[in-house]
């Protein structure tokens, strides 16, 4: 599987990603017009630290965003592709829902004290381009280091981590660590990068097998090699990785025909799963709590539909739920001249599942005036021998 690993040992801050992802790979072109498009400029050039090649990226602009709506905007009306946009409004959300937290106002209309200005609006622009365009199947970083003693931030003098950067952490349940000297390390712009883009936080190194490494340069001089290590490569890969948000809602008054139908037209919309599972609810009424797993794109088109076929007047979205899938492939088996596509499972060399597809096990049935039970059974068991695993 080809992975992106972020090596935080110096924090990170929106420049030192947007430089280690340039320094491994990224689209230049690609990256500049992003940060363009959003009114600002961009510079890049090397650097050494203690005899270490980096790349060390700025961003030249003197305007600033204040508020939520006006950023979204601008995020909208850039270059981005659909997949780099997405990612971009999710940094976005989730800067806007810590600078909520933090300063105890609703969502829009937090005012972006601590990280408001244009260069961030184009390191979040600049990082989900060049990310889209490195295409790793899996994002993996180590537990951030965050620094230490006391910050400057819009409440004063506080310590390390800074308000909203701690909340981000809180929020995404990302582990960290202090040190390894007395400055600001992790920023709320790179804390909010990294939780929009990383599958899985690690406290040590995977096992990986390295092709490239990039290093991106902080500003700031800390005593030690400011810098952000990134890499890029192949792990293994017994499970397969993906992410997926949860959509749910409950109803009391929606007739089992109607979940019947609603199951069908959801699958078919694209969700990934669907469960109805009775409930009692408020007043001792019985209902059904309806369960959606979705990628995260289709997200907003699965909770439309649901909301529209029940009258829900809304859903609880779980965003970004980290599954861990078998490896999948589709093979065939013939019974009595017809041929019945069979699901194999497996988790690195064991064959863990073998389904024959029902419905044309069913029509073959029906077809033979034969128990479907029988159908299904003589696949299966052929399914398991071209699997390389015998039936006992």
């Amino acid at each position: 599987m080809r992975a992106l690993l972020f090596d935080p040992y110096c924090g990170a801050s929106g420049d030192m990603i947007l430089g280690a992802l340039l320094d491994l790979g990224a689209e230049f072109d690609a990256v500049r017009s992003a940060v363009e498009s959003v009114g600002c400029g961009l510079e890049v050039n090397e650097s050494r630290f203690d005899h270490i090649r980096a790349l060390r990226v700025k961003v030249i602009s003197d305007k600033s965003f204040r508020s939520l709506g006006e950023a979204m905007d601008i995020l909208k009306a850039s270059t981005l592709s659909s997949r780099a946009l997405e990612r971009a409004l999710r940094i976005l959300d989730i800067m806007a829902s810590a600078e909520s937290k933090v300063h105890g106002v609703d969502k829009e209309d937090t005012r972006f004290h601590e990280m408001g200005s244009m260069d961030a609006l184009a390191d979040i622009a600049g990082s989900s381009a060049a990310m889209d365009s490195l295409n790793v199947e899996r994002t993996i970083s180590i537990a951030p280091s965050v620094g230490g003693g006391i910050t400057d931030t819009s409440h004063g003098m506080l310590p390390v981590p800074a308000p909203a950067t701690l909340e981000i952490l809180r929020t995404h349940r990302i582990p960290w660590r202090g040190g390894p000297v007395s400055h600001e390390l992790l920023t709320p712009t790179g804390a909010a990068i990294l939780a929009a883009s990383v599958d899985e936080f690690l406290e040590h190194h995977p096992e990986v097998v390295t092709e490239r490494i990039g290093y991106g340069a902080g500003s700031r001089e800390i005593g030690m090699p400011n810098l952000l290590r990134a890499i890029l490569g192949e792990i293994p890969s017994h499970m397969r990785h993906d992410r997926v948000v949860q959509i749910e809602t409950n109803v009391d008054d929606v007739t089992g025909e109607i979940l019947g139908s609603l199951i069908e037209r959801l699958m078919k919309e694209g969700a990934l799963d669907v469960a109805v599972v009775p409930a009692v609810m408020k007043k001792g009424r019985s209902g059904s709590l309806i369960s959606i797993i979705s990628r995260e794109d289709d997200a907003q088109r699965l909770s439309a539909v649901l909301m529209r076929e029940t009258g829900s007047l809304g859903v609880r979205v779980f965003p970004v739920l980290h599954r861990l899938i078998a490896e999948r492939r589709t093979d065939s088996v013939e019974i009595m001249g017809r041929s019945v596509p069979v699901k194999i499972g497996s988790i690195g060399e064991e064959i863990i599942s073998v389904k024959p597809e029902h419905d044309v096990c069913r029509r073959i049935a029906e077809d033979l005036g034969i128990p479907i039970k029988d159908i299904i059974r003589i696949a299966s068991e052929k399914g398991w021998r071209i699997a390389g695993r015998k039936i006992d």
